[in-house]
């Protein structure tokens, strides 16, 4: 596994990430501060059972973790520049950094 770390702010409210929330809106304004790990995982799936401490029901292509103001996300790295659906999956997990839980959990 390799690690990159950035910080980045992005406009909202905060919100964490866990199975069983209700869903929080997207915010449209503000700013929301966050360091974010990014984990490149050949399987992500285990990597976020590991991370998350417990069997996922389902498959899962990537996870974040939000624990205060640190997020990390486990995913698979893109293959190129080209590689369109890695991308929108790391963005979806930077997503759920900033914003929380906006779809329901698998588990």
């Amino acid at each position: 596994m390799l690690q990159f770390a950035c910080t980045a702010a992005f406009a909202g409210t905060v919100a964490g990430c866990a199975a069983k929330k209700p869903i929080d809106d997207i915010p449209s304004q503000g700013f929301i501060i966050r360091s974010i790990t990014w984990v490149l995982a050949d399987d992500p799936e285990r990597a976020c059972e590991q991370t998350l401490g417990k069997p996922l029901i389902g498959t899962r292509l990537a996870c974040a973790r939000l624990r205060g103001d640190q997020c990390t996300i486990y995913v698979k790295p893109p293959r190129s520049e080209d590689d369109r659906t890695a991308i929108y999956i790391l963005g979806h997990e930077a997503l759920h950094c900033f914003v929380g839980h906006f779809h329901h959990a698998a588990n």
